[in-house]
């Protein structure tokens, strides 16, 4: 008789323990979603869009997966996401600090004014 409560027991871990591995990823989503914030606010959208779109759209796919229960495609997709989102965001970085080091102004900045170019003069 102990054999069938073992069993049972046996499978009410394999159980609970599946629907553990199969919760929402809603942590990586909000993870991807910030690393996006933090690609645009370095204006990864103007320097790397190629790899900020990609971010967008996979984390768009990552929340249709995410409604539709396939919890596991979501995860992965909001993974990539944000993976694309650091790698946009790394790209606008480096380009901030080659246009630093090369000393030309960024796009949307104002050309020097003349006085600026008169107290450059040695």
């Amino acid at each position: 008789m102990a054999r069938p409560s073992l069993w049972a027991a046996a499978w009410l871990i394999a159980v609970s323990g599946c629907s553990m591995l199969n919760k929402p990823p809603t942590e990586t989503l909000a993870s991807a979603e910030s690393s996006i914030r933090s690609a645009r606010e370095a204006r990864a959208d103007e320097v790397a869009a190629t790899d900020f779109r990609s971010a967008r759209e996979k984390l768009e796919r990552a929340k249709r997966a995410l409604a539709d229960q396939k919890y596991d495609q979501a995860r992965r997709l909001a993974e990539s996401a944000q993976v694309d989102a650091e790698l946009a965001e790394a790209k606008a970085e480096a380009a901030v600090v080659t246009r630093a080091a090369q000393g030309s102004p960024a796009k949307g900045d104002s050309p020097p004014t003349a006085a600026e170019l008169e107290s450059r003069k040695p």
